[in-house]
């Protein structure tokens, strides 16, 4: 937005030239301070349209400036510059009321990028609710997260969502969008697993028509169909590493260019990515790349399994059932409770629907859960697991492996129904059959 005006705090002259110099490039007009102090006293007498604040700084630093800014200018966005790629200053820089960061040396389109989107969306949101309603629990474990839901949702900073299959990352990715200040922007979710190796570029960056056997018209990307708003990747693990480069170089420097186009163009977009896997153990493994992952992981917000979180199943279950539902009986409301879920929240919510339909307008019964499984059983079979379940060596990756054996050998050991049954998908289920070495538990139909 040209013309408007922007208050660099930036301790070096070199580094401070730099955004000055970028900025102007760009038709915004800057102002300079070299502290927090300064800062304050040129806020006093200018109103500039965005604060650019470096976090090291002799008198004042960056983060101490943030809390005075806002608590006397809510309104006005502020960036923070730092050299420190630690991931807690970050979140501590954004507790504080920073709208994003900057890591030194922050490329021109980095720069540009946080600054045209902090300033379009100034204005359009209010404070995100900060109950995030979307987020059904009461428990500590669901308290934690829905508060670094509503920290995320106040920034502009990528996120990565950790959790296991089915606790709902797709949906705290769309609760953070839907608070946030790009919620008027798109929200475009894609599945990494989905796509081909030979159509990612395709499938991310578009392609014009005749660029290849097939393409008989032109296919908008999905870069482009985010662009000013959020493309949440799942199951980011699955995208190869050759294509994790090209994903980083968009993230760097905004520029996007279509399969059988000549032309460049820049795209300026929020990712919040999600994955099942352990960070640490991929890039290992070489299967994550690390300068991905630190660039995607401006927040990462692990999501807790639903067997860590026992509490909020009444809760889940009255959420999925609606106000006016007849509930449950209490014998039945227990079993879901002390049931094992290695599906989690969705799996949960897969039983409820399927046992409202066979109770029809009764409240849910034990008798209505049998279709899953042995804990959902009838009641004697079910305090038969629980007794197993609460004996030594009953531990929640024993039980998650009988859980995955019971239900290959109860679905004729095919898959996708033994999948569907756990609530989780297909790629999950043939990890846990490797994971487990239960190969021989079934013949990978379906």
């Amino acid at each position: 937005m040209a013309g408007e005006s922007i208050l660099i705090v930036e301790d070096e002259r070199s580094a401070a030239e730099y955004l000055r110099l970028l900025l102007e490039e760009q038709g915004y007009r800057t102002l300079r301070a070299a502290n927090g102090v300064e800062a304050l006293l040129a806020l006093e007498s200018s109103t500039p349209s965005l604060v650019l604040s470096d976090l090291r700084m002799p008198e004042m630093d960056g983060l101490e400036l943030v809390t005075h800014v806002k608590q006397r200018w809510p309104d006005l966005p502020v960036i923070v510059i730092t050299a420190d790629a630690d991931v807690s200053l970050v979140v501590e820089a954004v507790q504080h009321g920073a709208l994003n960061y900057l890591v030194k040396p922050a490329p021109p389109a980095a720069v540009l990028a946080a600054v045209g989107r902090a300033l379009a969306a100034r204005g359009s949101a209010s404070e995100p609710a900060r109950q995030i309603p979307e987020l059904v629990g009461r428990s500590r474990a669901l308290v934690e997260v829905r508060h670094l839901v509503a920290l995320a949702a106040r920034s502009d900073v990528h996120v990565l969502i950790t959790g296991d299959t089915g606790t709902g990352k797709e949906l705290v990715a769309r609760a953070i969008h839907r608070h946030s200040i790009l919620a008027a922007g798109p929200f475009v979710a894609h599945n990494c697993a989905l796509v081909p190796p030979d159509l990612f570029e395709s499938e991310f960056m578009g392609h014009r028509r005749g660029s290849f056997t097939g393409a008989d018209r032109d296919h908008e990307g999905l870069l482009f169909r985010a662009d000013g708003g959020v493309l949440f990747l799942d199951e980011l693990e699955t995208l190869p590493l050759a294509h994790q480069a090209k994903l980083l170089r968009v993230i760097d420097d905004g520029e996007v260019r279509a399969v059988g186009s000549t032309e460049v163009k820049r795209v300026s977009l929020r990712f919040l990515a999600a994955t099942n896997r352990e960070a640490g153990k991929m890039i290992a493994d070489e299967e994550l790349r690390e300068d991905l992952y630190y660039r995607l992981r401006g927040f990462e917000i692990r999501l807790p399994r639903l067997a860590e979180r026992r509490e909020d199943i009444p809760l889940l279950v009255a959420h999925f059932l609606g106000p006016d539902d007849p509930g449950t009986t209490p014998e039945a409301m227990e079993a879901l409770r002390r049931a094992d879920w290695p599906g989690n929240v969705r799996q949960l919510r897969n039983a409820v629907v399927s046992a409202r339909s066979a109770a029809g307008g009764a409240p849910i019964g034990v008798r209505h859960l049998s279709f899953a499984r042995a804990p959902l059983e009838p009641a004697g079979r079910a305090r038969a697991d629980e007794a197993a379940i609460a004996a030594p060596g009953g531990t929640l990756r024993e039980i998650e492996r009988e859980a995955i054996a019971r239900a290959l050998r109860d679905c004729n050991r095919n898959r996708t129904r033994a999948a569907q049954r756990l609530g989780i998908d297909r790629s999950t289920l043939r990890r846990k059959i490797q994971e487990f070495g239960l190969e021989g538990e079934d013949s990978g139909d379906g």
